[in-house]
Parts: structure tokens; sequence; C-alpha cells
């Protein structure tokens, strides 16, 4: 029998985004031949998704009519991408185990079918104004899942022998992740522009407009290889450049606009610091952004990326420590009132 605190105790819907920040830190790291780091951020990734996914399977089994109610809401259904991105970032991580990659593959291609449908009832059950006056970052995270399975998917291609429909379908995900990044970014912007800004409205997860469009950037790379390996001139290949290095330009972007965001909300609201599950958010894009730009000075010949990678390397993983050491504090004063 599950003991009842195991029980009690709540998975937020985007849990698995510690997950994705650990994971995509350890890429990051390997990017830079800094293995030791790599390799335990990577097993420390691949352990929390082992024990988050039996407790969400836990969850689901003992409390079924809670889970499905969470479910009818846009918000919750789409924050539950984060099971589908984490299994794609481990996917990268562990991309030169064929068995690893291909059973993560599979569970991220089995969550993103069940989630999908989900999410589009929800969004289709709300009207327009409604969706218009909640849509935050989080909301991107269905573009950043359909990226990381455009990855995993190019990765496959390869693996598997240079199967050219698995790169096809790789990047058809890829023009579907930007279609959804534009979708839901326009909500966020009417949100924005609608009212005046305030400080509350500025939470960590407004960091994924920008990894939103970093995984594109990483997406894109993978394919842009994948297609070299079809052929040197494939069609792909040749589209595939432009396109990555325009997403990479538009995460970039994103960085002075958000870093100016984040100082405001500090300034304006006491207690912006304080550890909240959804740093693991902010984590994520800062990662992301710097393997992308390694992945990207490397398939584009522009070394000076290399540089620019190695420093946002070095934020995340100070930023991933800084939220590490929240987690671990909370995680003990939870247990000291469990026994007090």
């Amino acid at each position: 029998m599950v003991p009842a605190r195991v029980l009690s105790v709540d998975l937020p819907a985007d849990v698995f985004a510690i997950v994705m920040a650990t994971g995509i830190v350890s890429v990051a790291a390997d990017d830079h031949h800094y293995r030791l780091i790599g390799s335990v951020l990577a097993v420390m990734a691949s352990a929390a998704f082992v024990v988050l996914a039996v407790g969400l399977g836990v969850k689901i089994v003992a409390r079924r009519d809670v889970v499905i109610a969470e479910s009818r809401d846009p918000d919750t259904a789409l924050r539950m991408f984060t099971f589908v991105a984490a299994a794609c970032v481990l996917g990268v991580v562990w991309r030169a185990d064929r068995v690893a990659l291909w059973v993560l593959a599979v569970l991220a291609a089995l969550g993103w079918l069940v989630l999908m449908p989900l999410a589009i009832r929800d969004v289709r059950s709300r009207p327009r104004a409604e969706l218009q006056d909640h849509a935050r970052g989080s909301w991107l995270l269905v573009s950043v899942a359909t990226s990381g399975l455009a990855t995993t998917a190019a990765d496959l291609g390869i693996a598997a022998g240079h199967w050219s429909a698995t790169v096809w379908l790789a990047a058809l995900l890829w023009v579907l992740a930007v279609m959804l990044y534009v979708a839901v970014t326009g909500l966020i912007a009417r949100r924005v522009l609608s009212a005046p800004l305030r400080p509350d409205a500025v939470t960590p997860d407004s960091w994924i407009v920008m990894g939103a469009m970093a995984i594109v950037t990483l997406a894109g790379d993978h394919i842009l290889r994948a297609a070299h390996a079809l052929a040197p001139l494939h069609p792909l290949a040749i589209a595939a450049a432009p396109v990555t290095f325009a997403a990479w330009m538009v995460a970039s972007l994103w960085i002075p606009f958000l870093l100016y965001a984040t100082i405001w909300r500090i300034d304006q609201h006491s207690g912006s610091l304080r550890f909240a599950g959804v740093w693991w958010s902010a984590v994520f894009p800062l990662g992301m952004y710097a393997s992308a730009t390694a992945a990207t000075g490397t398939d584009l010949d522009k070394p000076s990326l290399e540089t620019v990678s190695l420093v946002m390397f070095w934020i995340s993983l100070v930023v991933w420590m800084t939220v590490a050491a929240g987690l671990l504090r909370r995680g003990f004063a939870r247990i000291h009132a469990w026994h007090a």
C-alpha cells in the first residue's frame, strides 16, 4: 500500500521542468568538454525523470478523478508537456545509446499524442478573450515539446541508418513547433499590450519565450546534421541553415528584454527571488540557449558563437545551482514538518 504522505504530495503539472533544466545544462557542459559536470547532471536528470514518472503514475492511478479534472484546464494541459520535453532532452543526453534513445523517443511520442488532443480540446473550449487573459510563458511548452520531438526524430533518422522518412518527419514537427510558437506568443503579446504591465505578470516562466525559440534552433541544427548525413546537398540541409540561424537571432533578441523585465520585477515586487518550482522554467531556457548556440556555431561555421555559448553555460550552471539549493532547502523544511 502506498503511504498516505506519498499520496498527499502534489506534483505540479510542470514538475518535469527540473529534468528539462538539469538535462540541458548537462548537454551544454558536454558541448564545452566539462565531462564530469555533464555526467553528474545527466545521472541526476535521469534519476529525477524515473522518480517523477513513477510519482506521476501513482497519482494517475490513485487520484484519477483529480487528474481528469485538472486536465480540463488549458493551463494545466499545456504545462504537462514538460513530460514530453524532458524525455526529448534526455534523448539528446543519451543519444549515443541507441536503446535509450528509442525508449525515450517512444515515451515522448506517446506523451505528445495523449496531451495534444487534450490541449486542443481545452483551448477550443475557452473563449479567445479568456485565453488571451491567461496566456503565459509556460503555454509555450507545447512548442518546446514539439521542437524536442523534432530533435529526437532527427537523431533517430541517423541512429536507425539514415532513415529519410524520419528526417522529413522531424522537419514537419519543426514547422509545427514554429507555428505553435507564433500562435501562443501572439496571445501573450496581446495580453501584455492590452493593459499596463504589472510586476506579478513577469514570472520566471516568461523566459520560455526565449527558450522555445532556442530549442527551435537546436532542432534545426539536428535536422541539418541529419539531412547532411542523407546527402551533402539535401534540400532540407539547404533550407534548414538560414531558418536555424534566424531562430537563433530571435532567441538572442529576447534576452535583453527578458533581463530588463526580470530586474524590474525584482525591484518592484518584494520576495521575487524566493524559491518556487517555476524557477526551473527559467533555468531551462538559459541552458538551451547555451547548447543551441554551440550547435549553431559548429554547424554554420561561426566560431565566435562558441564564446557566447560558454558564457551562457556558466550562467545557466550558476542559476541551476542556486535553484537546486532552494529546492533542497524547501525539501528539508518539508521533511522536518512531517516529523514535527
